[in-house]
């Protein structure tokens, strides 16, 4: 089976909200999608999100390396998947979003060759998991109200943006856990913005609280210093900022264990190949994955989730992304009842609607 066209677009996407997290404010995002034609008259669509704070990425420049790499692509041989991948790694090295955007799409293809859904392909292990749902930094009142819609949505797991404010932090957490008589499940996402000594205030006030996780706590450059803090913290801590290839997770699990969970993000480590290899990495070295977004396209939310139930590793979700977006140019991709996820069946990645 040979590609005989990629198609390459973009789209400014608004948010239903400006969403803040430490140290930004975002009003919408750029998505890239593509889209690959095979001579078998059988499409495959990705999409990847591009953004310097997060991948690395200039977003024009992201764009043009690959309408550059559509042209090259013309009469590749997608049956030879594995030599593709790799290559990929190679041409798109320093572009991971836009590297995932024809990643997912080339998984996408292969699997409707098939006529069966890519996690079938990938091979099941899991046939479902809750998502958390993200409240981003804001003032007291306002958290708890948005926690409560989205309690009342049918989530059960909140993840709070923090890392501004230690104490205000504190007081969040304290306000979410009683919200119910048993209390939602709390994970937190610090977004590198906390030091030493906010992090060892934080769990010592909130530790009896039993957060579920804590993402990302220090800076990604401080991996040494999370050795400091115990084994009990280190165990819920996540890698985020500090993951993005399957070298970091080696990096990550050699002699090391700074973190006992990694958040794996198509958009950072260049889509499902090397997010695959990252989980075996993970699944061998007897680490916890999450699977975790940005905000986007329910095309990369839908591939995410076909690789997080393909394997053995995974215990979280937070895969709520496409939630802030006002539109999108797809439907379908999944099927999300009160807060749990699972794959809707469809050949593929299970997106319809072309772009």
């Amino acid at each position: 089976m040979k590609i005989v066209s990629v198609n390459v677009h973009k789209h400014d996407m608004q948010l239903k909200a400006p969403w803040a997290i430490a140290g930004r404010v975002t009003e919408s995002v750029q998505n890239i999608f593509v889209e690959i034609q095979s001579n078998k008259e059988i499409k495959g669509i990705g999409s990847g999100a591009p953004s310097a704070d997060v991948t690395g990425e200039n977003f024009t420049a992201a764009y043009n390396r690959l309408q550059s790499m559509a042209e090259k692509m013309i009469g590749w041989d997608v049956d030879n998947e594995n030599h593709i991948l790799e290559r990929l790694q190679s041409d798109l090295k320093d572009f991971p979003a836009a590297r995932a955007a024809i990643d997912m799409a080339l998984f996408d293809l292969l699997a409707k060759s098939e006529k069966t859904p890519l996690l079938e392909r990938l091979g099941q292990v899991h046939e479902a998991f809750p998502t958390s749902i993200t409240i981003g930094v804001a003032p007291l009142e306002k958290t708890i109200k948005d926690a409560k819609n989205h309690l009342q949505e049918g989530f059960k797991i909140l993840k709070l943006k923090i890392g501004e404010n230690v104490d205000e932090d504190i007081d969040k957490v304290f306000a979410l856990s009683e919200l119910s008589s048993e209390g939602p499940l709390i994970r937190v996402d610090a977004n590198q913005g906390y030091s030493i000594e906010d992090l060892e205030k934080f769990y010592e006030k909130t530790r009896h609280l039993g957060l579920e996780l804590i993402e990302q706590p220090l800076p990604k450059n401080q991996i040494k210093e999370m050795l400091n803090f115990p084994k009990e913290l280190r165990d819920i801590c996540v890698a985020d900022e500090s993951l993005h290839s399957p070298a970091d997770a080696i990096q990550l699990t050699d002699k090391i264990r700074p973190f006992g969970i990694f958040n794996i993000k198509l958009m950072k480590c260049g889509g499902i190949y090397p997010a695959l290899k990252i989980a075996k990495i993970a699944e061998n070295e007897d680490i916890k994955l999450m699977w975790g977004c940005m905000d986007e396209s329910k095309i990369s939310i839908a591939a995410a989730l076909h690789a997080a139930l393909a394997s053995s590793a995974t215990e979280y979700l937070d895969l709520d992304g496409h939630f802030d977006l006002k539109w999108d140019l797809v439907s379908g991709g999944y099927i999300c009842e009160n807060g749990v996820m699972t794959i809707n069946n469809r050949p593929g990645l299970g997106v319809y609607n072309d772009i």
